[in-house]
């Protein structure tokens, strides 16, 4: 995880249980979203690196 990553983690934390059960469940979709954007990435780029 890059340091960037490890900030915005931190104030994730900080503000998460403050956040309304709606503004909870829009960042828990951001987050999944990017994730499987960044998995797919990596797949089609190891894909790649295979041809």
């Amino acid at each position: 995880m890059s340091e960037k990553e490890k900030r915005i983690v931190e104030k994730l934390k900080e503000v998460i249980p403050k956040m309304s059960d709606f503004d909870k469940g829009y960042i828990l979709g951001k987050v999944e979203g990017m994730t499987s954007e960044k998995e797919a990435e990596e797949e089609c780029s190891e894909q790649e690196d295979a041809s």
